[in-house]
């Protein structure tokens, strides 16, 4: 055992000052992926002269004193998140020669190891792409209010129904999906009811994150590990599903428990739902639905023929577009415009759309509008909240624009106060912000004119998820930064000393990826973790070792996120659209809801898995 120990570090690279360097940039980056900072950075955007209470009294008396200069600067303020921390952080390790272009950047854009990175964002997009759309039809708010109009009088088996639902709808789409359907529609059943939202709102995330692990497309962690390692569609799903039904019975279990005293048996209801009007256009929402199945068929059937899952979904994604567009023409074919539905209920009135805008980083456009309360239609008690929900946006936007003026001291004794290079100054500030204007004119009209045209296009566009293409990315050029000075071996090393059997390998692997998920969120968790189960050190185990250890990295990086709020990117954006419905679920309490779950859904998917690898060794 000591001779194969010493060999195993004789194999591992000496880390150096670069390797520390990279190290410490990841954790920087990570951290500010889950915790985003804010820069404000002072810009200037002109000038101005103003004269000294001393000298308006006469222009020539003062020709030789001091006249105050008037700088305008404006506050920018840098999002350090997602989109930007890694690639700050591939900056910093750039200009001071830790990595090479050649060598980390590049591999970790076109991949290395099966790990394909532009195939991974082309299939996360094909597919959301159809999602998004089908939402975009109204089906899924259809069939979520048709339930909700259902069995709304019975919290139990409400409860069960949206956690079924959910379930059913991960499966089908995505978690992120379901976060963005069902949220706002859970939000507004319990403003209308007065029945607390938590309790159903915790059911359906820790449902869709447990069904995300279901099939090869639920969860981009899922595509990452799966092309990495080779594993078709049909065989991702042979060996998923067992694990995938016992984590969900085990979750749906224990969170029923929680849950009896915390939703009445009976809740006293009068809504006046009609489900059918949230269907906007039910022949694209049939024709989404029909694209989305034959998707997946067509997923089955590549398993056999080895196509890559990237080259099946694009034109499915890209046929849904040409469809979208095509109705958006003839429907507003002379001017007309395509009106959105209502949900009316009797108090308050709510104007509900079945297109959710996410939180994080949306686009708003008028085809997309958020779950607002109408102004006409919000009781008087409610005055004061609206008022000051505006008041703050105001605020907002006042403090995203505020303007800080610097007074400079400036001596000018042999100009006059009214120059030639003044007025030529003057003369040239209303031409050149003359054409800006002109510019912005022009493209607010274009964007306007094609909203109206094609606004179901703009809309699902507007909704797709760009913000993980440069995390992504970005995360991939870490992760290869981190394998080339020597910490991706150590972690596979550590990886082979812990895992010497399938039991054990299942069981450690699955504790500990989903532990790293709230550490370092899912995402670049599984890519660290994908490369080092591949790594050579690594490979001496058993094959059916690497198996299990394999498919218990997919379960730890979906089951992860049902521990915190920060284990996964559809953590983040729960939060931030159960914050806009008033619903502020902080870290401490979602941790409190979820810490009786994770162990046991944890538990059984992986005794599952450990039977299956070992039937089937």
């Amino acid at each position: 055992m000591s001779d194969n120990t010493n060999n195993d570090t004789e194999e591992l690279p000496p880390l150096t000052w670069r390797s520390w360097m990279v190290l410490v940039m990841f954790v920087l980056a990570t951290a500010l992926v889950i915790y985003p900072l804010r820069i404000p950075v002072p810009i200037p955007v002109g000038r101005a002269r103003k004269k000294s209470p001393e000298t308006s009294c006469s222009q020539a008396e003062a020709p030789d004193q001091k006249k105050r200069q008037f700088f305008r600067w404006r506050v920018v303020r840098i999002h350090m998140d997602m989109k930007l921390a890694p690639w700050i952080a591939i900056l910093i390790l750039l200009a001071s020669t830790t990595i090479k272009f050649k060598n980390e950047v590049v591999h970790g854009f076109v991949g290395s190891e099966g790990i394909q990175p532009y195939a991974i964002v082309i299939l996360i997009f094909a597919l959301a792409y159809i999602c998004i759309s089908l939402d975009q039809s109204g089906l899924l708010s259809y069939i979520a209010m048709h339930v909700t109009k259902k069995w709304g009088r019975n919290g139990r088996l409400l409860l069960i129904c949206f956690y079924l639902l959910s379930t059913i709808m991960a499966v089908l789409t995505s978690n992120d999906v379901v976060v963005l359907v069902l949220t706002p529609i859970i939000c507004i059943f319990s403003d209308v009811t007065g029945v607390d939202a938590e309790p159903f709102l915790i059911a359906m995330f820790i449902s869709a994150n447990t069904a995300s692990m279901a099939l090869y497309i639920g969860n981009p962690t899922n595509i990452i590990a799966s092309q990495a390692n080779g594993i078709a569609f049909l065989q991702y799903s042979a060996w998923m599903v067992l694990p995938f039904l016992g984590a969900v019975v085990a979750g749906g279990a224990v969170l029923y428990v929680e849950c009896l005293s915390k939703i009445p048996r009976r809740i006293e209801i009068d809504l006046q739902i009609q489900p059918r009007s949230m269907l906007v256009r039910p022949r694209q929402a049939i024709f989404g639905a029909s694209m989305l199945a034959l998707c997946l068929i067509a997923l089955s059937v590549s398993s056999f023929f080895h196509v890559a899952v990237w080259i099946v979904t694009l034109p499915f994604g890209g046929a849904m577009m040409v469809v979208d567009a095509l109705v958006d023409l003839y429907l507003t074919h002379g001017g007309q415009t395509i009106e959105t539905p209502t949900l009316v209920a009797p108090a308050p009135a709510l104007e509900v759309v079945p297109a959710v805008v996410p939180v994080l980083d949306a686009v708003p456009t008028p085809a997309v509008a958020p779950l607002l309360p109408s102004s006409d239609a919000l009781p008087s008690d409610s005055d004061d909240k609206r008022a000051s929900v505006l008041s703050d946006i105001a605020d907002e936007k006042q403090g995203a624009r505020h303007d800080l003026t610097l007074c400079v001291e400036k001596q000018d004794s042999s100009l006059p106060q009214h120059s030639s290079s003044e007025q030529t100054s003057t003369a040239k500030e209303p031409a050149t912000g003359g054409k800006v204007y002109m510019l912005k004119k022009k493209t607010a009209s274009f964007l306007n004119a094609l909203t109206r045209r094609l606004p179901t296009v703009v809309a699902v566009v507007s909704r797709l998820p760009y913000n993980i293409v440069p995390f992504s990315i970005g995360m991939f050029i870490l992760v290869e930064s981190l394998s080339e000075q020597g910490w991706t071996p150590r972690l596979s090393w550590l990886l082979k000393r812990m895992c010497p059997s399938v039991a054990p390998a299942v069981f450690i692997v699955g504790i500990v990826t989903s532990l790293a998920c709230n550490i370092m969120n899912n995402l670049p968790m599984t890519i660290i973790f994908t490369r080092a189960l591949k790594h050579q050190i690594f490979g001496q185990v058993s094959a059916s070792t690497r198996k299990g250890a394999l498919f218990a990295l997919i379960i730890g990086s979906n089951l992860g996120a049902n521990f915190t709020l920060v284990g996964s990117l559809a953590g983040l954006m729960f939060q931030g659209i159960a914050r806009q419905k008033k619903r502020n679920i902080g870290y401490l309490r979602f941790l409190r809801w979820c810490l009786p779950i994770l162990p046991v859904q944890l538990a059984v998917a992986c005794a599952i898995l450990t039977a299956e690898v070992i039937i089937m060794k």
